[in-house]
């Protein structure tokens, strides 16, 4: 094979890169970038990624003491203002009373009325429970319950699942099985919703029972006058705007007192989609609503207890479990100083801990490489 001889021009780039050698500079990258992965393996195998719950919440005094008004009356003098410092003994109201035998007439009306109530909600839950409609339409005592159940029932018959109408939009029987089971829970949530409802109202109408019985008893042992003291020492709070000449109910609360030392929790309301993933001494951070976590920051506590049944708010319609948290400290400092402690009703967010994992098991499993 004969010798063939090419200028430097005709040389081919591809050679004169592979000849070349690899700047310094290029090893420094190399490596960096090679370290750099290291260094974030190493982390994501000792960094924690928390999952929280939040949930709004607020300051609430541990032993709280409620002032009651023993005797309905008309208020004659006030001797309290709000947040005011109050000993025990202390008079607040003197209340002059009223007129008893109109009070008793008026009181054993509205007896009868809640005994009625009662009975009528209790077949109610007999209707719900055994699915049938115990009361009569038309009858006056029994219009409002016959269709409290008929609306009830109408709701569950809007969950009832077309499996004909599915077919034809073409659902697999995988995908119409999985509808008819979301649609069964839902019949679930809306029964026991509608039991726990009903209940509710039963149970107000017994403490209203108990309230109307105090009052009679009240009524029966009848005076002139009586005083509402203060039954402990502490920062009173006023539960109403109470003016002379105004009326208060036997059994009624005025207002309640916290003591300077007392103790403190944080109530959190907590949705019922995830009560079930929080557990008694799970760790806590609480933000005072207001004040900016990044001057503030945030009081840690556990959780202490949780609610075993739901609570619903039959104005808003929303359900929830209340959880109390103990905070470790009841104040919270901010980076210039400034105190600032917690007192009741104060707003807050909680973050409730209910589970950790490194990073490097949360990128497994979220690839399917590792379950838990």
């Amino acid at each position: 094979m004969s010798k063939q001889v090419k200028s430097f021009e005709e040389l081919k780039d591809s050679r004169l890169l592979y000849d070349k050698k690899l700047p310094e500079l290029g090893y420094i990258i190399i490596v960096a970038f090679i370290a750099l992965i290291i260094a974030v393996v190493i982390w994501s195998f000792i960094t924690p990624k928390i999952d929280i719950i939040k949930a709004t919440g607020s300051v609430q005094s541990i032993n709280k003491n409620y002032v009651m008004a023993q005797y309905s009356g008309e208020i004659v003098n006030i001797n309290i203002e709000e947040g005011k410092y109050v000993e025990k003994g202390d008079v607040l109201l003197t209340v002059k009373s009223t007129d008893f035998d109109l009070q008793a007439k008026q009181l054993e009306g509205k007896k009868e009325l809640y005994i009625e109530s009662i009975k009528q909600y209790k077949r109610l839950v007999e209707s719900i429970k055994d699915d049938v409609n115990y009361f009569v339409e038309g009858e006056e005592k029994d219009n409002l319950y016959y269709f409290q159940f008929e609306n009830y029932k109408s709701k569950i018959a809007q969950q009832k699942v077309d499996v004909g109408s599915y077919k034809s939009y073409g659902y697999t029987d995988a995908q119409i099985e999985n509808e008819i089971e979301k649609n069964q829970s839902k019949v679930t949530e809306i029964y026991y919703s509608t039991l726990k409802t009903v209940e509710d109202s039963i149970l107000q109408y017994q403490n209203e029972l108990t309230n109307i019985d105090i009052q009679l008893e009240a009524v029966g042992s009848g005076q002139e006058e009586y005083q509402v003291q203060a039954n402990a020492t502490g920062k009173i709070h006023m539960l109403g705007e109470y003016k002379e000449g105004m009326v208060v109910q036997a059994g009624s609360a005025v207002a309640n007192i916290a003591s300077e030392q007392d103790e403190y929790k944080i109530q959190a309301y907590v949705n019922s989609s995830s009560i079930a993933r929080i557990s008694i001494g799970d760790k806590v951070n609480i933000a005072i609503s207001g004040l900016a976590q990044t001057v503030y920051g945030t009081i840690s506590g556990k959780v202490v207890r949780m609610d075993t049944d739901i609570t619903t708010d039959n104005e808003s319609g929303t359900s929830y479990f209340k959880v109390d948290i103990v905070p470790d400290n009841t104040y919270i400092i901010s980076k210039n100083g400034y105190k600032v402690n917690l007192s009741n009703g104060i707003p807050v967010e909680t973050r409730i801990q209910y589970d950790q994992v490194t990073y490097f098991d949360y990128v497994m499993e979220s690839l399917g490489i590792l379950t838990r």
